[in-house]
């Protein structure tokens, strides 16, 4: 038996850039056949910014977590795992952070360098991954990162993603770890990134050790082009 797992998602509730509730994403990739999805929302820093109390970090979490919890909600009914991830953008770089919980955010996270961000996730166990790593301008220092999205299956973004350049660059850094994810932000995305495996994904923990074992397969499906 395979199993698909979704790696990188955004949900209308904490992602304004998404057009889809986690709830309706994660009915969509059930009809799929995904197992488990990752809810990789944006991280909303400007709710953040005048943080102070237990009491303001509490209601800027709550935010972040819509679209984790609106998913999390629906897979529990439909028996597909929902596990939190986030996207973050530092100097001019978006990148997927894996194995984080709600401590993460009690930080201006916006406010860390690239170099700091990783010596945390170092020393907390979260896993970083270099997202569309030749999306327009953007270039990963690869000393801050752990791995590499390869493939990035945005249906809107997919022919500027420039895969090929990501799959080089993993080439050129054989250390790096190697994913797929869609970067779903619509319904017409399902489907078309992130990973099979012989076994099911459970927690990030399970995927970064699948990944570093080589046993999955890439999803990789390319919009058809307009003539």
């Amino acid at each position: 038996m395979s199993y698909k797992t979704e790696t990188h998602l955004h949900c209308s509730e904490t992602s304004p850039c998404s057009s889809v509730s986690g709830a309706e994403f994660i009915r969509r990739y059930k009809e799929a056949g995904y197992t488990t999805v990752f809810v990789t929302d944006h991280y909303v820093g400007s709710s953040f910014n005048y943080c102070v109390t237990e009491d303001d970090y509490r209601k800027a979490i709550e935010l972040q977590y819509r679209g984790y919890l609106s998913a999390k909600e629906e897979g529990d009914k439909l028996g597909v795992n929902v596990i939190l991830g986030c996207e973050i953008y530092l100097n001019k770089c978006d990148r997927l952070i894996y194995g984080i919980d709600e401590s993460f955010f009690y930080q201006r996270v916006e406010e860390l360098t690239p170099a700091e961000l990783f010596a945390q996730c170092n020393e907390k166990g979260y896993t970083l991954i270099a997202a569309h790593p030749y999306r327009g301008e953007m270039r990963h220092d690869m000393n801050t990162v752990h791995g590499i999205e390869i493939v990035n299956a945005s249906q809107k973004n997919y022919y500027r993603n420039r895969n090929e350049l990501a799959l080089e660059l993993a080439e050129a850094h054989p250390g790096h770890l190697r994913t797929s994810g869609t970067d779903a932000h619509f319904i017409e995305d399902v489907g078309c990134g992130g990973i099979i495996t012989e076994e099911p994904i459970l927690s990030a923990d399970d995927y970064i050790r699948i990944l570093k074992s080589g046993k999955y397969t890439i999803i990789d499906n390319p919009p058809i082009k307009n003539n």
